[in-house]
């Protein structure tokens, strides 16, 4: 009985953990309502750490990932190097990264210090509405991480969910920069 009870605690947390950050690395992904080919649905807001977004019109020229993520969300801190990685290699080519985070409200102080000790250094929307985070809504987005690759140039979705994780990210920013520069 007690080591029942025992593997019963011991499992919770990683049920807890499955159901909140769900469908992470299944093939057949389902993180928002929007797919590649698609329009990328337009916003304004304004980042917690950056001057108002325009998304996409403010990114001609460039491919722009869209991460929605959470720093509560182990799968989301575990594709952060990736994200960073991509940034880093590909800034100067012309791709840019414009976080939304589903932190809860009343977070923001946490959110930037875990920006700046994670060298994200792009902009940063919070609006502490957790999964009814305005933008998250808007894509219909209902499990984290759910990166979603846009050409600012002409709005259209490039690439949604695992099609822009891990390696995938790298070689769909890779393809996509290649295309506008005509190589």
């Amino acid at each position: 009985m007690k080591i029942r009870f025992l593997f019963s605690l011991l499992l919770a947390p990683v049920l807890i953990a499955v159901l909140i950050c769900k469908s992470y690395g299944q093939d057949d992904d389902t993180r928002a309502n929007v797919k590649a080919g698609q329009k990328a649905p337009p916003f304004i807001l304004t980042p917690i750490n950056a001057p108002k977004i325009d998304f996409p019109s403010d990114y001609k020229g460039k491919v722009v990932l869209l991460d929605f993520w959470a720093t509560w969300c182990g799968p989301c801190r575990h594709e952060l190097p990736n994200v960073v990685a991509a940034y880093q290699k590909y800034h100067s080519k012309g791709f840019d990264v414009v976080s939304v985070s589903l932190d809860e409200p009343g977070q923001g102080h946490q959110l930037l210090q875990f920006m700046h000790d994670n060298n994200m250094t792009w902009p940063q929307i919070y609006d502490g509405g957790f999964w009814k985070a305005a933008v998250a809504v808007e894509y219909g987005v209902h499990a984290i991480p759910c990166p979603v690759v846009v050409d600012g140039d002409t709005g259209k979705i490039l690439a949604v969910g695992v099609d822009a994780i891990g390696d995938q990210l790298d070689k769909v920013v890779e393809s996509a920069l290649a295309s506008k520069t005509g190589k």
